[in-house]
């Protein structure tokens, strides 16, 4: 019987401005954070430049883990466990800047038999050698986070609130070449996932989840949010995604983003804001649900950053 391997997989890469650009605009995020022009506009920003996207990391570090299940013929644990779920858990210790060497590092996968069988791999992403994002992924046959039923958005406008008052709802477009200038932003080869000569058509499971940025942004902007002067980080990422799902998804599909209202924790240095976040998909199905967590800039004095 296939076992999962102990061996540890090692990415590198380096970003450059072109590579931020690349990504922010194929997904809409307009963060003054990655803003050439916009980052020094920031209020009490300790960073000497503008700065790598949170799911520009992340695309980096799933790949890394896609590496990792090919190397080691882990794709048949997946379908002989029926793990069609996702799901990430990663926490920001820091943050990335152009000309950086950064290094993925995919520790060995452990696997759990039994009434919930997982596939687990500890992940973490450095900068120079200090450590700018911690976390794991699991592969597991039920969500980490509960995939809740959807609301009726069909007939909800672009950029407004559902009849809840509560739910902002963002509609997105998957287009192929979007999605590959994400993926070429990230430091990952593009044609691995969308090659149209091939007919092969598979967007990562980041590309989706990075529009959930532009969704909060364009939240903030409708309640009148100051990001130059009241500046948010990311603090940590939780992520399911349905894998099956994800293999079906077309070009041109509609994507609704819906953020709720957050839940807020802690106080000082230990203020959190926990946004509950899905994404759906025209039929009403749950293609992934998130928690984003951000934290003001001042409360963490400059340690982590989207």
């Amino acid at each position: 019987m296939l076992m999962p391997s102990s061996h540890t997989t090692l990415r590198e890469t380096t970003y450059s401005q072109l590579h931020i650009d690349a990504a922010r605009y194929a997904t809409d995020d307009f963060n003054p954070f990655h803003d050439k022009r916009r980052w020094q506009s920031i209020a009490g920003n300790p960073f000497a430049g503008p700065l790598v996207l949170g799911f520009q990391q992340a695309a980096f570090l799933e790949d890394a883990v896609r590496h990792h299940r090919a190397a080691h013929g882990e794709a048949s644990l997946l379908h002989r466990h029926r793990l069609v779920y996702s799901n990430y858990q990663l926490s920001f210790a820091g943050a990335v800047l152009p000309g950086q060497r950064v290094e993925a590092e995919v520790r060995g996968s452990r696997l759990e038999i039994g009434d919930r069988p997982q596939l687990n791999n500890r992940l973490l992403l450095r900068a120079d050698g200090a450590p700018v994002l911690l976390g794991f992924k699991r592969e597991s046959a039920e969500p980490v986070l509960a995939m809740c039923s959807a609301p009726e958005v069909a007939g909800v406008s672009d950029r407004s609130y559902l009849p809840d008052g509560r739910t902002f709802l963002k509609r997105k477009f998957v287009m192929t070449g979007n999605g590959k200038t994400f993926l070429l932003g990230a430091g990952v080869e593009p044609s691995d996932y969308i090659d149209e000569i091939d007919e092969r058509i598979g967007f990562p499971e980041m590309f989706p989840l990075s529009f959930l940025s532009c969704a909060l942004m364009e939240r903030g902007l409708i309640q009148g949010h100051d990001f130059a002067a009241s500046p948010l980080v990311y603090a940590a990422h939780r992520y399911s995604v349905n894998r099956l799902l994800m293999g079906r998804l077309a070009s041109n599909a509609p994507l609704n983003l819906l953020v709720g209202e957050p839940s807020v924790t802690g106080e000082g240095p230990a203020l959190r804001h926990t946004y509950p976040c899905r994404i759906v998909l025209h039929d009403g199905a749950a293609l992934a649900s998130a928690e984003l967590v951000l934290a003001p800039l001042a409360a963490l004095q400059g340690r982590t950053a989207d």
